[in-house]
């Protein structure tokens, strides 16, 4: 195959036009054939400053685009939430029947206070008097 002067530029003598190079081949193109290639950047495509030709332009990746979360609901007037947060005493002892003594003197007692969760995994813990 010979070395073509024009590349992939059109030529023509009653409508000349200006070539350029695309900036990721190298081929010659005509100007108008070249695109400028964009990427998203936040909430808009961003230029990137290349010019292209139709084989080497690339769609702009959509990972990169920020999410646009919807509003917040609007709340109801006067709400009646559910009372999750009352307490439900239970007891617990020791085989043994010992109370617990820190070194501060501080007498511990078992009993545990055990709120309702409705995760699961939620610990619960001895709560001392």
């Amino acid at each position: 195959m010979a070395w073509h002067p024009n590349g992939r530029a059109r030529v023509s003598a009653s409508s000349p036009r200006a070539k350029a190079v695309c900036d990721r081949c190298g081929f010659l193109y005509s100007r108008t054939d070249l695109r400028w290639q964009s990427q998203w950047e936040g909430t808009q495509l961003q230029n990137l400053g290349i010019l292209v030709c139709s084989i080497c332009l690339d769609k702009p990746q959509m990972q990169l685009r920020a999410i646009i979360l919807p509003p917040d609901p609007t709340p109801i007037e006067d709400p009646r939430p559910e009372r999750y947060a009352m307490e439900v005493p239970s007891y617990v002892s020791t085989e043994a029947g010992v109370h617990f003594v820190t070194m501060s003197g501080l007498n511990l007692t078992t009993e545990i206070r055990v709120t309702p969760s409705p995760d699961p995994n939620t610990p619960y813990y001895f709560v001392p008097e």
